[in-house]
């Protein structure tokens, strides 16, 4: 009787445990270094499939942006960047939401950072400051030191938190404000001989909906199909 007491004690403090978080804390923190790994290890493959393909994806897709002038791209978050779609209500931890980021963004975006592409988070998410530290977490710290202390690196997040506004006359459709205003901050910190055009912009959204805002307007986009992240690298190759 003293033992089956003893054990029924330990399972319902373990069960207290679970129910007030701490071990839920702690299994939180293996997933998120399981999918942190995961990433790199996502990375790392596609640099060496990249590697042994005549030059890589990634090496084409800088290619056809050189042809074709792109300098900026706007990317959406839900969905998009992660594999979740948020609603802007996301519950859960900074480090729980970066398990959900997929790696063909990580890497993209960093090596589009390390080329003089300008990048912008375009969202209707609310939740700014958690897709901030997102950002620096996987990717910004991630970069190497800059070579010269005017270089930083920067992604401006235009959401849904009514904390900017777009004052031009463009479109408003879409992401389309968004996009403008991002490209009022980061001309405002750019060099004078940075120019960034709709010619030069190219939007990856998994709504169809703001491609076709944004075709019609004049903007490169390029439909990001959630069920198939390993094409992204392809559609934009196939940019015109």
């Amino acid at each position: 009787c003293i033992i089956f007491f003893w054990a029924t004690t330990a399972l319902l403090s373990h069960f207290k445990k679970y129910y007030t978080g701490t071990v839920s804390n702690e299994t939180t923190e293996v997933l998120a270094k399981e999918k942190n790994n995961k990433i790199m290890n996502a990375m790392t493959n596609s640099q060496q499939q990249s590697q042994s393909s005549g030059g890589g994806a990634l090496e084409s897709v800088l290619i056809r942006f050189k042809e074709l002038g792109i300098n900026f791209l706007a990317i959406d978050f839900d969905m998009t960047m992660i594999d979740v779609h948020t609603g802007g209500r996301w519950m859960g931890t900074a480090q729980e939401l970066e398990t959900h980021v997929r790696p063909e963004f990580v890497e993209l975006i960093q090596t589009c950072l390390l080329n003089d592409i300008q990048v912008a988070i375009c969202t209707f998410s609310p939740q700014v400051p958690l897709i901030q530290h997102v950002l620096e977490q996987l990717i910004i710290q991630a970069l190497p030191t800059p070579n010269n202390e005017q270089q930083t690196y920067s992604i401006p997040i235009r959401g849904g938190d009514r904390s900017w506004t777009y004052q031009g006359n463009g479109s408003r459709h879409g992401k389309q404000g968004h996009i403008a205003s991002a490209v009022e901050e980061m001309l405002s910190t750019a060099p004078p001989d940075l120019e960034i055009t709709k010619q030069t912009t190219v939007l990856i959204d998994d709504d169809r909906r703001n491609i076709r805002h944004a075709l019609q307007d004049g903007t490169r986009a390029v439909w990001f199909n959630p069920d198939k992240p390993h094409h992204l690298l392809r559609e934009l190759k196939r940019l015109v």
